[in-house]
């Protein structure tokens, strides 16, 4: 059997040092790594924050803009409905007038076939205007103050007249996207990160029961 001497003591101390020091350079290696690595996830995520924040008067010039447009959008239609009302009104008074200077049973043949014509025209005018309104009043109905189809023409009209508020605006639900991804991603790691630990904590459990 060993005897245990002071100074064998302290040599197999000096053994087992290296590897106690090496395991602690190790583990706080990791540490720092991990700990790099959730500063850069947090300041990151603060930047996104700042993005969010600072988007959010643009959206609202955007949104503000684009009502605009779509108010507009809506108005002219309902221009051309009362344009198209007017003219049928004045096309109707024609009619009804050239009906009154019908040539009577003395004119020559050539006026009272020229009348004929003329009111022929008028007619096929008054019938024209009567299907272009009713197809502006069937556009008015399928297209209401917030239709996609009123939206669309006024988000096309909107972004050719203002690039720089179209751009600002797409680059800033660029960022938005790219927020939501990271916090998806972030969540994703962490689940996963509880999920490695769990069968580490059971095997740590195990070793330390009493035997």
């Amino acid at each position: 059997m060993r005897r245990l001497t002071p100074t064998a003591g302290r040599a197999d101390a000096r053994r087992i040092q290296p590897a106690s020091a090496g395991f602690a350079t190790s583990t706080t290696s990791r540490t720092d790594a991990a700990g790099d690595g959730l500063l850069a996830a947090a300041e990151a995520t603060e930047a996104e924050q700042q993005a969010a924040l600072e988007a959010a008067p643009l959206d609202q010039t955007y949104q503000e803009a684009l009502a605009l447009y779509v108010q507009a959008k809506h108005d002219q239609v309902e221009r051309i409905e009362d344009r198209l009302e007017n003219l049928i009104d004045r096309q109707q008074a024609r009619l009804q007038q050239t009906q009154a200077n019908q040539p009577g049973l003395l004119s020559r043949p050539g006026a009272k076939r020229a009348w004929q014509n003329q009111q022929m025209q008028q007619q096929a005018r008054l019938q024209s205007l009567h299907v272009r309104l009713e197809a502006v009043r069937e556009i008015k109905e399928g297209m209401g103050l917030h239709s996609p189809k009123v939206e669309e023409l006024a988000t096309r009209k909107m972004r050719a007249e203002k690039p720089e508020l179209a751009a600002d605006w797409d680059a800033m639900r660029e960022a938005a996207r790219r927020h939501q991804a990271l916090q998806r991603r972030e969540e994703q790691e962490r689940k996963q990160a509880q999920a490695l630990e769990r069968p580490g904590r059971s095997q740590s459990l195990g070793l330390t029961r009493p035997v």
